[in-house]
């Protein structure tokens, strides 16, 4: 008897030491997810993109980098009133490329315009084309001072560009913006609000700090004592195109004659000719019509311009037309062979 209880006591001895240990493990601590990196980079601009090319002189008497300047002006705005992505300026381009440039680089837009230097300022006639279609949507002429007279033409066609991109004209980047808030407002008092760096001394050349033409310079020739009266053309452009191109057709014709802008009564020219002369019967009446062909994809439209002109009882001196690739120079190219033929304005 005490033999089995001294092995019933070993047994559970034995027993006791091969059982297996229980241990309890730690409650595991949850893991905090690490808080989300903010981007401090510049936000990756959305809206239309646009190209801005250098714009081009029709005078000797601008600086070399005018036209470069001008465009930088237009970026830079561009780019401080959000609302679009403007592409980086492609190596130099011939006019004639700039629709096939910006499609193949993505643009919806371009914008290209002419500079014309007149007295202490510079005349800048801006043009955004839309690269789908080669149409004109938006065109203006203006007498330019100042950066800031350049970046209110610059947010006016910023405002072209939204609207007719359908995001309109009244769109605010929604992000905070670094550029000063403006002073005014309106376009002028965004543009002035725009600061431009790296560009001053060229600007100094274009805004009202080119030389003086000396005294010796050579007188230039007499225009002719008939006077040019130009009367609004018409066309299958838009209202603002056709006011614009008013302009240059009289910007044109003041190169060789002297030249006025006159309100034209309703009706056919040969019967209001006339009275668009009152007393002034030594004048000839020049105005024209316009033209626009629109292009199609990887394919630039076109622009016609027919010049008319008559004399003050109404009848039709001149009848002719010209082709180019754009507006202005159509126009040009028909004062040009109209001059040819009557430099006299006869």
């Amino acid at each position: 008897m005490r033999r089995l209880l001294l092995s019933m006591l070993a047994l559970c001895a034995l027993t006791a030491v091969a059982a297996p240990r229980t241990v309890t493990a730690p409650a595991a601590t949850k893991a905090t997810p690490a808080p989300k990196a903010t981007p401090t980079g510049t936000p990756v601009p959305s809206g239309p993109k646009v190209i801005v090319y250098p714009f081009t002189a029709t005078s000797s008497g601008l600086p070399e980098k005018a036209g470069e300047t001008v465009a930088t002006i237009f970026a830079h705005a561009f780019q401080a009133s959000g609302g679009l992505d403007v592409l980086p300026t492609p190596p130099v381009t011939a006019p004639k490329l700039y629709p096939e440039t910006a499609a193949k680089l993505g643009a919806g837009y371009y914008v290209a315009g002419y500079l014309t230097p007149i007295g202490q300022g510079v005349s800048v006639l801006e043009q955004v084309v839309s690269v789908t279609n080669g149409v004109i949507i938006y065109s203006k002429t203006a007498q330019v001072f100042s950066v800031s007279d350049a970046g209110a033409l610059a947010l006016d066609a910023r405002s072209a560009i939204l609207a007719d991109a359908g995001v309109g004209r009244d769109y605010q980047p929604s992000a905070p913006s670094n550029t000063p808030a403006p002073t005014a407002t309106g376009p002028a008092g965004q543009a002035a609000s725009i600061k431009i760096s790296g560009i001053s001394g060229v600007l100094g050349h274009i805004f009202g700090k080119r030389p003086t033409v000396a005294a010796a310079s050579p007188t230039p020739e007499p225009k002719p004592s008939r006077r040019a009266l130009v009367v609004r053309i018409g066309g299958n452009a838009p209202g603002g195109v056709l006011t614009t191109s008013t302009d240059l057709l009289a910007a044109d014709l003041r190169k060789h004659f002297h030249t006025s802008i006159v309100a034209a009564p309703p009706g056919a020219m040969a019967a209001t000719a006339n009275t668009i002369c009152g007393t002034d019967r030594d004048a000839t009446i020049l105005t024209g019509t316009l033209e626009v062909i629109p292009g199609h994809f990887m394919h630039r439209g076109s622009s016609r311009f027919y010049l008319k002109a008559y004399a003050c009882f109404g009848a039709l001196l001149y009848h002719g037309h010209a082709d180019a690739g754009d507006t202005p120079t159509a126009i040009r190219k028909a004062v040009d062979d109209y001059v040819e033929l009557h430099p006299d304005n006869r």
